[in-house]
């Protein structure tokens, strides 16, 4: 069985640019009780943003990803503006309805 690090180089390896739905679906998918239950998704919003979309059926599986106070779903934020900052794009997370936006954009002074 490959460990997550394998992954990772494999995707980065195929691609100049991560591929961010397959990212976010392992990432999530090793955080839940049931991975099969997870679906994710991703769309292009009228902004030019990507939306992430991330589908989980179980609720307790939902609590995980958002985890304590956001936690969790805030260092999901900091991995995604990390790859937007390196690729040059917007990401949205929406977990279940829930927009995250973890790539603001840059205020002009």
């Amino acid at each position: 069985m490959k460990g997550f690090a394998s992954y990772t180089e494999d995707m980065v390896a195929e691609s100049p640019t991560v591929d961010v739905c397959a990212l976010i679906s392992l990432l999530v998918r090793a955080m839940v009780s049931n991975p099969d239950a997870v679906h994710v998704s991703s769309k292009l919003s009228s902004s030019g943003s990507t939306i992430i979309q991330i589908k989980v059926v179980q609720g307790l599986d939902k609590g995980k990803l958002i985890g304590k106070q956001g936690r969790t779903a805030r260092s999901l934020r900091i991995i995604f503006q990390a790859i937007a900052k390196e690729q040059g794009q917007h990401y949205q997370l929406d977990i279940d309805g829930s927009t995250i936006d973890p790539t603001p954009r840059s205020e002009e002074a």
